[in-house]
């Protein structure tokens, strides 16, 4: 039997950089919208309603970030 071919890259990553930053892109404007509705709420004077919104909306534009910024870039084609 022949043995198996070793692959170039690594067989680890179970989503690829691309994807990776699209998450976190997709990720961040959700948190964007979740901020935006807490500032209406907040027009609104629904102020426990719009601490919930601020905080939902800073956390995932936070966690977009750091997804987007972490991601690999691919070596070699």
């Amino acid at each position: 039997m022949n043995p198996l071919k070793t692959r170039d890259r690594s067989e680890t990553a179970a989503i690829s950089a691309e994807a990776l930053i699209g998450l976190g892109i997709t990720i961040g404007a959700l948190g964007l919208l979740a901020l935006l509705l807490g500032w209406a709420q907040h027009m609104r004077s629904v102020p426990a309603s719009a601490t919930l919104w601020f905080g939902v909306g800073a956390v995932c534009v936070v966690v977009g970030l750091v997804l987007a910024a972490t991601a690999r870039t691919r070596k070699g084609r």
